[in-house]
């Protein structure tokens, strides 16, 4: 007696399908992470639109749709319907500026210290990394800062917005969040040593030089750039405690 075939149920397919969905979700969610954590994508930027994803990874628009979601509720990305998904901003925790509220008591000191540590590195990565685009921005900012100049005008904001790019073009989101972090008292510091007319035009030096060696793909030209104008920061800090702290015994006389 012949005996029947053999039928893979209905349930048994469905079942493999959805285990085979989940698993194509879960390697797109895990690959747009890795692109965000490694700093392809910072925060602010645009990442590329749905379709062009999906062509890019060959799969389904449904499914980076569907990963995209997921990065959303953990608050990696944010969707704006018509505009795109761009990387969320993270937001400094309290614990980490609260303290930093103060701009006294040598904290300027200290930032421009840590500065001396961080910018040259990034000046390094920025010139390794950075894209075209974003090199020729830089560049674009110096000749901000130089009209701002030329007009008698204070261009604290384009100083803080050349290294806060270079920060973002050395693609390590890590030293970004550390840079944005801390924008307030990196204006605060600008202003306490650009008002030195000497000051600024040295200043403008360093960060036309800064711009040309990232533009010519030069690291070590770069880094070597950063580490005089961070010097040459810190010698104005420091000169500026003396002088504040003299101010202050004389007052206190």
């Amino acid at each position: 007696m012949a005996q029947p075939r053999s039928k893979t149920p209905a349930t048994q397919k469905t079942n493999k399908t959805a285990v085979q969905g989940n698993r194509v979700h879960h390697n797109i969610f895990e690959e747009l992470q890795k692109h965000i954590r490694q700093g392809d994508w910072l925060p602010g930027d645009r990442i590329p639109s749905i379709t062009q994803l999906a062509k890019e990874m060959q799969v389904g628009a449904g499914s980076i749709r569907e990963a995209l979601r997921s990065l959303q509720s953990i608050n990696m990305v944010k969707i704006k319907h018509g505009s795109g998904v761009y990387i969320t901003e993270t937001h400094p925790s309290v614990e980490l500026i609260g303290p930093l509220q103060n701009t006294g008591d040598g904290l300027l000191l200290a930032l421009a210290e840590t500065r001396r540590i961080l910018e040259p590195e990034l000046a390094f990565l920025a010139a390794e990394r950075g894209t075209d685009e974003e090199l020729i921005e830089i560049e674009g900012l110096v000749t901000k800062m130089k009209e701002e100049f030329q007009r008698g005008n204070n261009f604290v904001e384009f100083d803080v917005l050349f290294h806060r790019q270079i920060a973002h073009a050395a693609r390590n989101p890590v030293l970004y969040q550390m840079v944005v972090s801390v924008r307030e008292l990196w204006l605060e510091l600008r202003k306490a040593i650009v008002l030195d007319p000497n000051t600024a035009v040295r200043s403008l030096r360093y960060h036309t030089l800064i711009a040309e060696a990232l533009r010519s793909r030069n690291p070590l030209q770069a880094r070597l750039l950063m580490q005089g104008e961070m010097n040459s920061m810190l010698d104005d800090v420091l000169a500026s405690e003396a002088i504040r702290k003299s101010v202050q015994k004389i007052r206190g006389l």
